[in-house]
């Protein structure tokens, strides 16, 4: 179901509703609509409607128009001031509406569409290819597919699907849990995915099986019953158990996929309802051959947060060997170049272009995706006579934090308890790399107690992750680390102005009082003090970092930092800017005559290279 603005679009009937009211749409329009729709915020281009609609029809563009028009008064739209649809004209259509699709932006879980490449997926195809051999033979198998938000869970599945049904005859049914239907809509997903391969082409032998030997089943669905078999249905299934269901389901399904092989996706089972977990685990357990594939996705952060009963029974699968998972990782360089080759062919877009993105999005595919779309809204990548472009030269690419994946982040964020917010803001405040000790700086907490918050947040996979361990002040502190920068440049910007220059003064102050004598701090210490606005203390805090990065022969860096003091003297007050530029010119005067020092002797000194500038032990 996907919501936008007061409407809501059921895919799987094919309806469109506004509240209680169903809209009449024919089919065509509602497919143009539902393409626009599962495509949120992006420029949807005539040919790309057009290919999708009617795929082995030449249909003129103007059908389009028409279409737009329908949907536009369905959904009581302008094309002067639209709520809904944008029109570019002679180029394509944007839907500018919010969409949700289950509490989540449409666009925001595993964004990669079947119009997409899938890349550097090929082992996770394999892996469930395999499973499904298995299933072909009568071995029934249940399998998990798991990784974070954006990962391609959703893209992954929608491959396997495709591959499945052009080769082999199986059903294949997909049913989805709702974030806020557990413990009150028993056998959602489930129910969705019965009703929909029961109007498939397998239908007739599924609702036979199911007046057969699920009859508590076939009543949930009044369609499919004549009127006259509804009074003796009822009296069959009177007094009718939970433990009668999920019995009668096993048994049904078994029946069902000695017709046609049977594949169940049941998508977001993070959200699943205990009534669903029942039927899992009966399926899983049982020993008679079924050909029958159930294919469960889940986030294991969400599985954790909301308590599934999910989590113990796959636990206890994966012990007996009665279920198989498959983890999904994040894109390497060359998966997001494969990409970014694949989806703007042809072109004249730089190959290094891929490694941006790659690296603004950390292999993430949800956040790629999003990324690019944003920067073809920017129109920084654009098309022209059939071939793509960039606008910009390569070192201006900055992707920045595209709307949709703000609204993601700031969802993920509501499951997070108050105090583990405010630990969030300030690990933002601190870097991408932070611990508890700079935390409590900020909120003159105690240390432990903040400690144990990192703990939970990383145990259960949600915004941070364990970066090891190092020695400080004589002790070892643990380092952790946003699971990716993004989370921290939406977090950071939350902060108010005015809080930020509060908690940077106290990070660094905090810092020089407690960790001066660790000479890599000097460069961090630095930043915070030119971030809350105090430069004296900054260029004080420079000159030392340049004086240690000297020290280790990285001239280079020595350099580097002083030309930054150089720049926040203009923020001096005349009576101390002078004693500070002329400390400033000698220093990276020193510096350059030892770097080419050593150039000339390089083949008899090699010197070494420095501490990266702003690495410190305590963050």
């Amino acid at each position: 179901m996907k919501s936008f603005d007061g409407f809501r679009l059921d895919v799987a009937n094919q309806w469109l509703w506004q509240g209680e009211t169903r809209i009449s749409l024919m089919p065509k329009p509602l497919a143009v609509l539902r393409y626009l729709v599962e495509h949120p915020g992006r420029l949807v281009t005539h040919n790309q409607l057009l290919s999708a609609i009617w795929p082995d029809t030449y249909v003129q563009p103007e059908v389009l128009r028409r279409y737009v028009l329908e949907i536009r008064r369905a959904l009581g739209d302008r094309v002067e001031s639209p709520r809904f649809i944008r029109t570019f004209p002679k180029r394509g259509y944007q839907f500018v509406a919010p969409v949700t699709d289950d509490g989540l932006p449409i666009a925001m879980e595993d964004a990669s569409a079947a119009s997409t490449p899938l890349v550097g997926r090929g082992a996770a195809l394999h892996d469930l290819d395999r499973y499904l051999s298995k299933v072909l033979s009568g071995r029934r198998q249940v399998v998990f597919v798991v990784g974070e938000p954006g990962i391609g869970k959703t893209s992954l599945v929608d491959a396997f699907q495709r591959a499945a049904a052009s080769g082999v005859n199986v059903a294949i049914a997909r049913g989805q849990s709702v974030e806020g239907f557990g413990g009150k809509e028993p056998y959602y997903p489930l129910l969705e995915a019965l009703g929909l391969v029961a109007r498939g082409p397998s239908g007739t032998a599924v609702v036979d099986a199911l007046a057969t030997y699920a009859p508590t089943w076939l009543i949930q669905f009044p369609s499919l019953i004549r009127a006259d078999q509804q009074a003796a249905l009822q009296r069959e299934i009177l007094g009718a158990t939970r433990e009668r269901m999920v019995r009668e389901l096993c048994e049904a399904l078994e029946v069902i996929t000695q017709t046609v092989p049977l594949v169940l996706i049941l998508e977001d089972l993070h959200w699943v309802d205990p009534s669903t977990v029942d039927v899992i685990s009966a399926i899983a357990r049982r020993r008679e051959p079924a050909r029958l594939l159930i294919v469960g996705t889940f986030r294991p952060a969400d599985l954790i947060l909301s308590e599934s009963p999910l989590k113990t029974l796959k636990h206890d699968l994966q012990l007996h060997h009665l279920s198989h998972e498959v983890e999904l990782d994040r894109l390497g360089a060359g998966d997001v170049a494969d990409y970014v080759a694949a989806r703007f062919a042809p072109g004249d877009v730089p190959a290094a272009f891929g490694t941006v993105i790659h690296r603004h999005s950390d292999g993430n595919p949800l956040f790629m995706v999003a990324m690019l779309d944003h920067l073809l809204q920017q129109g920084v990548l654009d098309q022209e006579d059939g071939r793509w472009a960039l606008r910009v030269p390569l070192e201006q690419v900055n992707p920045g934090v595209p709307e949709t994946l703000k609204q993601m982040l700031q969802l993920q964020l509501q499951h997070a308890s108050q105090a583990e917010q405010q630990l969030l803001t300030c690990a933002a405040v601190a870097g991408q790399q932070f611990t508890a000790c700079s935390i409590a700086m900020m909120l003159d907490g105690e240390v432990g107690a903040l400690e144990e918050l990192c703990e939970g947040l990383a145990d259960r996979q949600q915004f941070i992750k364990f970066a090891g361990t190092r020695d400080f002040a004589g002790g070892s502190v643990t380092i952790y680390e946003f699971r990716h920068a993004l989370y921290r440049e939406v977090l950071y910007r939350r902060v108010k102005p005015a809080q930020r220059v509060i908690f940077h003064h106290r990070l660094a102050a905090g810092l020089e009082r407690r960790c001066a004598a660790e000479s890599e701090l000097a460069a961090k210490i630095a930043l915070n003090f030119e971030n809350a606005l105090e430069y004296d203390h900054a260029i004080r805090w420079l000159l030392r970092a340049a004086q240690n990065a000297s020290r280790r022969n990285a001239y280079s860096q020595a350099i580097a930092m002083l030309d930054h003091a150089r720049e926040l003297l203009p923020n001096i007050d005349d009576d101390r800017r002078m004693d500070l530029e002329i400390q400033i010119v000698e220093r990276i005067s020193s510096a350059q005559y030892a770097l080419g020092e050593m150039s000339q002797s390089a083949g008899t000194y090699p010197g070494r290279a420095g501490v990266p500038a702003g690495r410190s032990d305590c963050r």
